[in-house]
């Protein structure tokens, strides 16, 4: 289905050096997380955040300095690391051999690229958690003795796929924004609750995706190997 045949120990950039910027810096690309300072102080935006329930200094309505958000990323990807090295320990104690590898659903390409911010900044949502991840062989031993399909590396298809849902999810929640922020000033609002109650659902369905994707990939790649 995804056209391409197993290739190992070609890694996904998913174990990348933490010192190294991991995402575009909040605002970049165009896209704007949380509230800025700027949209607090327009004389039209501001009043319409206030009225519809927000605060300049509630936390959820602070955009997040580019060094926090690096700490959040590097810290989340020592966590993949370390998740990587239980689950070979633990497959190696019970098979005798266990070099696996993780891949990203949601590759890097998108967390990098225009639409990356939408995921981390207005989701919250890290591509290093464990709902975007698949452990998959790095080696061919490592498929004959635990199972695992082989890690193919990067796979261009998925990448199109992924790209394709998240610019679908992307413009829903822009839509949504658009009717909180046309409504919120006038009495037919709808609530800050209720945009809340929303994003969480679409958030939800991301996860769900991702976990609906990672069983298609698995399966394609165990039947090209």
């Amino acid at each position: 289905m995804f056209e391409r045949r197993v290739v190992f120990g070609k890694k996904q950039a998913a174990l990348s050096d933490p010192r190294e910027p991991l995402r575009p810096a909040p605002g970049a690309g165009g896209a704007a997380p949380a509230f800025h300072k700027r949209q607090w102080e327009d004389p039209r935006i501001g009043p319409m955040l206030r009225d519809a329930g927000f605060a300049p200094d509630d936390a959820a309505s602070i955009v997040p300095t580019a060094d926090n958000r690096l700490a959040v990323f590097a810290a989340a990807n020592q966590r993949l690391q370390e998740r990587t090295e239980s689950f070979n320990r633990d497959m190696t104690a019970r098979h005798g051999h266990c070099r696996a590898l993780p891949f990203l659903v949601i590759d890097h390409k998108i967390w990098d690229g225009p639409h990356g911010a939408f995921l981390y900044a207005q989701l919250d949502l890290i591509g290093y958690d464990e709902w975007n991840v698949i452990m998959l062989a790095e080696d061919p031993q490592t498929t004959e003795t635990c199972g695992l399909a082989g890690h193919p590396g990067f796979l261009p298809a998925v990448t199109q796929l992924m790209t394709e849902h998240v610019v679908g999810w992307e413009a829903r929640h822009n839509a949504l924004l658009k009717t909180f922020g046309d409504t919120a000033s006038a009495d037919r609002d709808i609530s800050r609750d209720q945009y809340e109650m929303e994003k969480d659902t679409l958030r939800r369905e991301i996860i769900d995706k991702a976990g609906w994707m990672k069983l298609r990939i698995i399966d394609d790649l165990l039947r090209k190997g």
